[in-house]
C-alpha cells in the first residue's frame, strides 16, 4: 500500500490522495508509520482525540494549510483550527477507524478500504516476523563473538592504561 509521506494520506490504486498533493507516493514499510485518519476541527477533533486517548491509541495532530479559503481577517475565525489532520500509526488504523465511525458528522474515508489495509498489515507483520526469526549464520556468529571479545579486552586495556596515565600525571603535580 502506498501513501504520501508529506500529507500522510493513504493512497489506494496509485491515485493521488487529493488534487492539491503532487508528491511522490511511497510504500509503507513500517507498521508504526503515521498515516492520516481524518481531517477535523472543533468539536469533531475534540471527540476523536478523546476517543483515541481513551482507547490508548497514540496520535499526532498535523496542521493542514487551507487552500482557497479566506483568512481569519475576512472570516473572523481562525481557519487553521478547522483543518487539523489526525494521524495514527498504520497498525492502529483499523481500531481508530472503528472509533471514527462513531462520530457521525465525519466522513470515514478509511472504512471502505479496510480489507486492503488489514491485508497490508498482515503482510508487514509477516515480513517483520521473518526478519526477526532468521537465524544468524554460524560463521558470522563466531566472528561477532571474537570481535566482541577483542573489543572487551581493548576496553579493559584502555581503562588500565588510562588510569595509570592519570595517576602518574597527578603524582607528577605533587612531586614538584
Amino acid at each position: 500500500m502506498k501513501y504520501c509521506k508529506f500529507c500522510k494520506e493513504l493512497c489506494y490504486d496509485d491515485a493521488l490522495p487529493f488534487d492539491g498533493c503532487k508528491h511522490k507516493l511511497e510504500e509503507i514499510t513500517d507498521i508504526n508509520e503515521p498515516v492520516r485518519l481524518c481531517i477535523a476541527g472543533g468539536t469533531e477533533r475534540a471527540m476523536i482525540t478523546g476517543l483515541l486517548k481513551d482507547a490508548e491509541i497514540p496520535y499526532l495532530e498535523q496542521n493542514i494549510q487551507p487552500q482557497g479559503v479566506a483568512n481569519d481577517i475576512v472570516t473572523g475565525y481562525d481557519v487553521k483550527l478547522s483543518n487539523i489532520g489526525v494521524l495514527v500509526p498504520f497498525s492502529a488504523l483499523p481500531k481508530a477507524s472503528e472509533l471514527l465511525s462513531s462520530v457521525e458528522t465525519l466522513n470515514n474515508t478509511v472504512e471502505p478500504h479496510m480489507d486492503q489495509i488489514k491485508a497490508e498489515l498482515i503482510s508487514l507483520k509477516t515480513k517483520a516476523a521473518a526478519k526477526e526469526d532468521k537465524p544468524m549464520n554460524p560463521a558470522l556468529k563466531t566472528t561477532v563473538k571474537v570481535l566482541s571479545a577483542l573489543a572487551f579486552l581493548a576496553l579493559i586495556a584502555l581503562v588500565v592504561f588510562g588510569t595509570d596515565a592519570v595517576t602518574g600525571f597527578i603524582k607528577g603535580l605533587f612531586n614538584k
